[in-house]
């Protein structure tokens, strides 16, 4: 009975072939639930039974339409991807504060021209190991003065400690990360479990040791607020109130990044090459909502405090000297003030500068394809400059501070560098 009803319905698919009958242009074929049809010059339907599992297939991520091609080549498949996802599978998000590192350098890293492809790998390889060493270097000066005894007297002492050791571990885990996506979409990795374990493992590490560092330079600035409105008061600045605060940053910052160890898994892509690979993440709607937000949050937030108390910072000690001293303009009294008082402002101002260019370039390409070159090399340009502050502690934090500096070069580390230099002169 089933049979007859498609017989019946198929002997009327001729008409949809006849063009004789319509204004509109010809069919050349067409489906429905069980057969495939084409047109013949005669303008007859030529119908086979047709089962649609041949060309469906489950490569494609982010619900994006699977269209399979030869059955036994697995590398031919077509994915249709949903709106800001694009890749051979879907891979790369381009919505808001969604851009990561993949999809960024694998243009480049897998570009069809072997010389810019070598010249791609030596560079993304050379810019985080140099951004590395000079911040191991600044990061090592650092971390001996704030570990002085007269450093660790007020809260800002331990936020720029804790903030040195996080700028190394984000820096180390910025230069394991580029050298895991080149080794990974080589498909070198002998062991899969290691493979999955760095997959899950660096892009937290890297998320979460950035963003707590933007969140202590947060509370210094909050602290010298705090300092200018109350001089008499140190309730803010007590050493274990400053503890306290680091720790709840730390177990909030990588709380809210948990997501990452769970959704970040390995996937084939035979379209690259035979043993290739992509580390990316597989989000429901619903997780990825809370990942913008989560990431907008960590980015805006510290942003929008420093850049605020770096404004009142500065009205504050302008309005003070200004009512102290009637006889010079606020202009004149605001520049004075400002070299006078330097390393209140400089940290929060390096931060808030660095981070501009990375905001407006994230908001301005949402959902962008990245056609154009320029749009990629501005986002992997802003992508290094955001991790510069990590690699200047010692310029940001030490130099500017007389009191930072004096300690420093009390220590042995400085005794023992000033003592070489003047016997190599």
């Amino acid at each position: 009975m089933i049979r007859k009803k498609f017989q019946n319905v198929v002997a009327k698919y001729h008409t949809l072939c006849d063009n004789t009958t319509s204004n509109s242009s010809p069919l050349l074929c067409f489906v429905d639930d069980a057969y495939f049809c084409l047109c013949d010059i005669n303008n007859t339907a030529q119908c086979f039974l047709y089962n649609k599992k041949f060309d469906q297939c489950k490569q494609c991520l982010a619900q994006g339409q699977c269209i399979k091609g030869d059955i036994d080549t697995p590398s031919d498949y077509l994915c249709l991807c949903p709106r800001c996802h694009f890749g051979s599978k879907c891979q790369h998000n381009t919505e808001l504060f969604s851009f990561n590192l993949d999809s960024l350098l694998s243009p480049d890293l897998l570009s069809s021209s072997l010389v810019k492809a070598k010249l791609s790998l030596s560079m993304y390889i050379i810019v985080p190991t140099v951004l590395l060493i000079y911040g191991t270097i600044s990061n090592l000066l650092s971390l001996v003065t704030f570990r002085q005894p007269r450093t660790g007297l007020n809260g800002a002492g331990h936020y720029f400690l804790a903030g040195t050791i996080f700028s190394q571990v984000s820096l180390f885990c910025l230069l394991s990360k580029i050298l895991h996506i080149i080794i990974n979409m080589r498909g070198l990795f002998i062991q899969p479990i290691v493979n999955t374990v760095l997959c899950k493992i660096l892009p937290f590490l890297l998320s979460s040791s950035n963003r707590i560092g933007y969140w202590l330079i947060v509370f210094v600035s909050i602290e010298r607020i705090y300092v200018t409105i109350y001089p008499t008061k140190r309730w803010l600045q007590k050493p274990k109130i400053a503890k306290t605060i680091i720790t709840l940053i730390t177990i909030f910052t990588c709380a809210s990044h948990v997501h990452e160890l769970v959704k970040y898994n390995i996937v084939d892509d035979p379209k690259y090459t035979a043993n290739g690979k992509w580390c990316v993440t597989q989000l429901s709607r619903s997780l990825q909502i809370y990942n913008q937000t989560n990431t907008m949050i960590h980015y805006l937030t510290p942003f929008l405090v420093n850049l605020i108390c770096t404004i009142v910072l500065l009205i504050l000690i302008a309005r003070t000297r200004a009512n102290a001293d009637k006889n010079k303009s606020r202009w004149k009294i605001f520049q004075e003030q400002f070299k006078k008082k330097k390393e209140m402002f400089i940290p929060s101002m390096i931060h808030v500068i660095n981070a501009l260019p990375h905001l407006i370039i994230s908001f301005s390409l949402i959902c962008s394809d990245l056609d154009k070159k320029w749009q990629r090399y501005m986002l992997i340009t802003s992508y290094f400059a955001a991790y510069v502050p990590q690699c200047l502690s010692f310029h940001l934090y030490v130099q500017p501070s007389k009191l930072f500096l004096r300690e420093f070069h009390a220590t042995k580390m400085w005794k023992t560098l000033s003592g070489s230099r003047r016997t190599m002169n």
